[in-house]
């Protein structure tokens, strides 16, 4: 098969029928919660300090993106995209608390080495004894010991099978064409509403912030807190 701007295309009107099609088949109400409300949190923490601002911007930019891909018929590169925004988000939150590191990141451009796995594993990133760090010696509000950092690295595991093309993650098996299905945009919708509930979490264990309900009604749907 070789390319040219017609197949282009022809490609790009396939995929507004596609995205039409999905968009009248599903009901986005959720994921389009679950947008707002992650753009509510970035807003929260900006005015709380806007240094990890950028990372914010970039994570939203890229919600929209995966969004958009998915809504075309491009669920697999919809659910890759995930776990780049998990990476994301696991350095917003980190760099907050360590905001030298983050301005010699900034000043050296120093390479992104900080993995969900290394945070958790080297630096206890949201474990329970880390998010104690916040909470001044009472109890956090876990449904169990661990229970964010061990669904985190649980979710960026499942992400990284994805992205790494193992066998039962494929999507184009059968043949190449791309049309869309059900069943893959709602496997999409499924790891975006978990990214989106961990954002609320760890916002909720790191501020100690119940103000708004959105925000708790998206933390509610993997139940890793007490709520």
């Amino acid at each position: 098969m070789s390319f040219t701007k017609s197949t282009i295309k022809q490609l790009n009107i396939a995929a507004n029928k596609i995205n039409d099609k999905t968009i009248d088949d599903n009901d986005l109400t959720e994921i389009l919660e679950a947008l707002n409300v992650v753009i509510e949190v970035a807003e929260r923490i900006s005015k709380k300090n806007n240094l990890t601002d950028f990372y914010w911007n970039e994570i939203i930019a890229e919600l929209l993106a995966v969004i958009h891909s998915s809504l075309s018929g491009y669920t697999k590169l919809g659910i890759t995209g995930l776990r780049n925004i998990l990476e994301l988000l696991c350095h917003a939150f980190y760099y907050f608390d360590h905001q030298i590191e983050l301005k010699l990141s900034i000043n050296e451009n120093l390479k992104a080495d900080k993995y969900v796995h290394t945070l958790v594993n080297d630096h206890l990133f949201y474990t329970t004894k880390y998010i104690k760090t916040f909470y001044e010696g009472i109890e956090t509000e876990e449904v169990k010991t661990d229970s964010v950092s061990i669904f985190l690295k649980s979710e960026y595991s499942i992400l990284c099978d994805f992205v790494h093309g193992r066998n039962n993650t494929l999507t184009k098996q059968e043949n190449l064409k791309i049309e869309y299905s059900k069943s893959d945009f709602k496997a999409f919708e499924r790891r975006f509403l978990h990214v989106s509930s961990l954002i609320s979490n760890m916002y909720i264990l790191r501020f100690k912030d119940k103000s708004e309900s959105s925000i708790l009604k998206l933390a509610k749907k993997i139940n890793l807190l007490k709520l």
